[in-house]
């Protein structure tokens, strides 16, 4: 691979990138269908048997839905035929005759036509109809069951791993862990500066770590709980009479009714996903700034030459107040497309700024920017000393979960188009939380210094990957039995035993407990009243729970699926409740004091 495509990011995967990966993606589905032996011309030939059984079916369902419905309402019709001639010999015994000979006679025919055409119609129609649909339906789901079987070997060799070994295929230089080990946290920690997931209102959901160039990144996706101020509102019907006299002297009296509307404003907890790509490079270390979005890719030549003319006058004028203040060193770049697209104006370090940015840097930002084709400049990228931080629009909605069961299909063409749209999908999403930062020739340059790592660590597994796994598992495992809120799980380390770490977990909720505030509001009576608003108090709640993590030597499909491992499985059943992710075995124990290392060294001899 010529490692200088990346030095205009955009244009290489718009060139070449793209295709190449769909080439990849295409290639190894195509390896996997000759490995597995299956023969795709026949399952194609058997999944259009299906359809056209399955829509024979389900049109013999529609028809027998349609008999079904005429059915009742017939029967709804004899029974008012019914009530109504009832009513006219009601009538007619009353006197009321005329009205009576109409009645009885309409109602008696709607009732003897309507269970003449129910008894001697629908009734073997139906039966007949429903026979025809079970015997449709049974063989659209043998035609089903036999394209299942067809595909049987091709499923059993999907693997989660096919993501990664995908991307590292295209872009050699991108290499992604198995999982966020403790060695690759000390890296990121000891050189980089990058804290730990310690935050009590964010909780890691996922991640994916790696290195870029012999740089290392954190993909960081968190359950974040923010505090809102929320809105409740509240109503009141109030009623009143008013007298007046007319112009001859009487008196009226008028009601009046009016809805008074009150409001209060509550905290409330509401709950969202953030994903960001933490970036470490040691080049421009003391460097800080911020771009925030501008979707210039929205704009046309014409708005986007209008925006950056005025918005340029503003920034000549920070630069002139910039020359007043000896501390404040701001100068514009003598590119004025960039300033005001890339809007860093808080940079703390002009000659770094400079030195990161050259005329190349420049252009692969704006072209990233621009691109009207993929993304635009949908993203936030802070700088902050030897950490980057790039979080985007699009990585919100990446799905992360490369899990290999998403792949399974009765349909070989079917199994295909998923497996090229999530890759291909992932693929960008990832490649284009890189392109800000391979935008930068400079971070492409520096190779990061030796690093002496520990020989000991204090624990297993990272807690960023501690988190991944009990969310894993899933948070109402460990929430508190009032908790009325999704639970922010939080890990800390009890103690590390062998290879298998301990852990505590705490879930962080809230009950609910309703409430009523009054408001006093002004009426069109004259009168103050107090308008009822009912809100909720979100009270905190929390429970802590044990699990036990060890890193298996396993992956997820041979761990799900592998007959030597329905022990295992049957054994951690026994033990509490576990998960399986990225091979990280996560249980929560029964026994916290159990001698869980040493029963998972037996299992797994």
């Amino acid at each position: 691979m010529n490692d200088d495509r990346l030095l205009e990011p955009i244009k290489a995967y718009n060139d070449f990138y793209e295709q190449e990966f769909d080439a990849n993606a295409r290639g190894y589905f195509d390896q996997l269908v000759a490995k597995s032996g299956i023969d795709a011309e026949q399952n194609r030939s058997t999944v259009k048997k299906y359809k056209a059984a399955d829509a024979l079916a389900k049109e013999t369902a529609r028809k027998l839905s349609g008999k079904k419905a005429l059915r009742n309402f017939l029967i709804v019709l004899a029974v008012i035929g019914i009530i109504a001639a009832c009513t006219g010999i009601y009538l007619i015994v009353r006197g009321t005759v005329l009205a009576g000979a109409v009645t009885l006679p309409v109602g008696s025919v709607a009732a003897i036509v309507s269970l003449l055409v129910i008894c001697l119609v629908l009734v073997k129609q139906i039966k007949k109809t429903d026979a025809l649909y079970s015997e449709r339906s049974a063989e659209a789901e043998a035609i089903l069951k036999e394209a299942w079987a067809q595909m049987g070997p091709l499923n059993a060799l999907f693997e989660s791993d096919a993501t990664r070994k995908l991307i590292e295929k295209t872009v050699p230089l991108l290499k992604i862990d198995p999982n966020f080990t403790m060695r690759r946290y000390d890296y990121l920690n000891g050189k980089y500066g990058l804290g730990d997931n310690d935050d009590l209102n964010r909780s890691t959901i996922a991640v994916l770590t790696g290195e870029i160039l012999g740089n290392p990144f954190v993909v960081d996706r968190e359950m974040v709980e923010s505090i809102i101020d929320y809105v409740y509102t509240g109503t009141l019907t109030i009623h009143w009479t008013t007298t007046y006299r007319d112009s001859q002297g009487h008196v009226h009296t008028q009601h009046h009714s009016q809805v008074l509307t009150a409001s209060v404003t509550k905290p409330k907890p509401v709950y969202s996903e953030q994903t960001r790509l933490i970036y470490g490079n040691e080049a421009a270390p003391d460097l800080v700034f911020s771009h925030e979005p501008t979707h210039a890719e929205r704009l046309s030549e014409k708005a986007l030459a209008s925006k950056v003319k005025s918005e340029f006058k503003k920034i000549k004028k920070q630069q002139t107040k910039a020359l007043d203040n000896a501390q404040n060193n701001f100068t514009v770049m003598g590119n004025e497309e960039f300033d005001v697209l890339f809007n860093a104006f808080d940079r703390n370090n002009e000659v770094q700024f400079r030195l990161m940015f050259t005329p190349l840097a420049q252009k692969n930002m704006l072209d990233l920017m621009k691109d009207k084709v993929n993304y635009g400049d949908d993203f936030i990228f802070l700088k902050r000393g030897c950490l980057n931080f790039i979080s985007s629009e699009h990585s919100a909605n990446w799905d992360m979960n490369a899990d290999y069961r998403r792949y399974f299909s009765y349909d070989v063409d079917d199994a295909k188009e998923k497996f090229l749209s999530f890759n291909k999908s992932y693929f960008k999403s990832l490649y284009f939380d890189f392109a800000p930062l391979l935008s930068v020739p400079l971070y492409q340059q520096h190779k990061p210094k030796e690093y002496i790592y520990r020989e000991n660590y204090p624990r297993n597994l990272s807690s960023y990957e501690a988190e991944v796994a009990v969310n894993k598992l899933g948070y109402r495992e460990f929430a508190s039995e009032y908790a009325a809120t999704p639970s922010i799980l939080k890990t800390g380390l009890i103690n590390k035993e062998g290879k298998s770490d301990t852990v505590g977990v705490t879930a962080y909720a809230y009950r609910i407990e309703p409430r009523v505030d009054y408001v006093s509001v002004f009426g069109g009576d004259g009168r103050m009243h107090s308008v009822p608003v009912p809100w909720d108090e979100y009270i905190p709640v929390k429970r802590d729970s044990v699990v036990k993590l060890r890193e298996l030597p396993l992956s997820d499909k041979q761990f799900n699926d592998g007959e030597e491992e329905s022990v295992l499985r049957g054994t951690l059943s026994e033990l509490g409740t576990a998960s399986f992710w990225r091979g990280i075995l996560c249980c929560l124990v029964n026994d916290e004091n159990a001698p869980f290392d040493e029963q998972i060294d037996e299992l797994i001899k």
